[in-house]
């Protein structure tokens, strides 16, 4: 068996799809929550900080 033979039959393709939705999901919900930095300056991460 050489390396690039892989045995998916062990994957459970299912359930990472799930998790991934789940994440996803996650992800919009953080996303819609009011950011704020350390200042409340709208330059949240010092991204404009000079």
């Amino acid at each position: 068996m050489s390396d690039l033979d892989f045995d998916l039959d062990h994957l459970d393709f299912a359930q990472a799809e799930q998790n991934i939705e789940q994440q996803q999901q996650a992800e919009l919900q953080r996303a819609a929550e009011p950011q704020f930095g350390d200042d409340d300056d709208e330059c949240s991460g010092g991204a404009c900080k000079i």
